[in-house]
């Protein structure tokens, strides 16, 4: 009786946290065919100067771009967009929002010490990644793969946990930060993130524990543990988008950085990024 009543109860959560995430991912998902970012080819990060003041500098400029074409050039320190003063680089994508597609902005840029106006950089569409339509696809079919085994074998030995591997899954790959900065995109950006680390545990403690567990792995302190890596990495990244954590490098360039070793190398330093990574009082 107990354990039927357990199993109700589970599969009541289940279902209100499976309506709750298909409604989500359909409004994320019109939202990406609604709207489009706006770019104008370079990507702007926050840097601290040599005085010691911050500043937002351009990493890359696309070749043939539309700022390329008009002038701007990498390690340019922008200074304001049309009379918008640009203090943080996530001032960028709000301020050309407003701007809009296919308009033109002025620049007021510095470079080497000397300021000067990049007038008419056209500001264009960010392309849409087809990948993303095609995550949409597979996370439907994790829905109904995970659907199709609870409420068939609901009973049934880590038909549950299976279900709820496909259930994160499914977050993780229909849930897409379209960037328009609302507090829904946060919601989905945040989802995103923490289903992309809680499935791949996930799947690994169905893989030790199914149809039985290892014998190693049969006390909760260890099953535990095998989360405590996907734990330590959301609290950095709570961290980080609270503010608690700062980055004194952008992570775009650590990551190339990390990316460029890998390939060279074979391996990636992680030394650069913990040795950036600071605590704000």
């Amino acid at each position: 009786m107990l354990q039927e009543l357990k199993f109700q109860l589970s599969t009541a959560i289940l279902t209100i946290l499976t309506v709750a995430a298909a409604i989500s991912a359909g409004f994320n998902f019109e939202q990406q065919l609604r709207f489009r970012l706006t770019d104008d080819g370079v990507t702007w990060v926050d840097r601290t100067l040599a005085n010691g003041k911050p500043a937002v500098q351009a990493l890359r400029v696309i070749r043939d771009s539309q700022a390329y074409n008009a002038g701007l050039r990498p390690g340019d320190t922008l200074l304001q967009i049309n009379t918008l003063k640009i203090e943080k680089a996530l001032y960028v994508p709000q301020v050309l929002v407003k701007i809009g597609a296919w308009n033109k902005a002025d620049y007021m840029v510095e470079r080497g010490g000397v300021r000067f106006k990049v007038s008419n950089v056209v500001i264009a569409e960010a392309p849409r990644d087809p990948a993303v339509m095609y995550q949409y696809a597979v996370g439907v079919g994790y829905l109904i793969i995970g659907l199709f085994v609870y409420f068939r074998r609901g009973s049934a030995q880590k038909a549950r946990h299976f279900y709820v591997f496909c259930l994160v899954s499914f977050i993780f790959s229909a849930f897409h930060y379209t960037g328009k900065l609302n507090t829904f995109d946060a919601v989905i950006l945040f989802g995103n993130v923490a289903a992309g680390l809680l499935a791949p545990t996930l799947f690994l403690h169905f893989c030790l524990t199914f149809p039985e567990p290892r014998k190693w792995l049969r006390s909760k302190l260890r099953i535990s543990l095998l989360y405590l890596p996907a734990v330590i990495l959301m609290l950095v990244y709570v961290g980080c988008s609270s503010g608690v954590l700062h980055i004194d490098k952008p992570l775009v360039e650590l990551g190339a950085k990390a990316a460029n070793d890998l390939v060279r190398t074979g391996t990636a330093d992680l030394g650069p990024l913990v040795e950036e990574l600071r605590i704000d009082g």
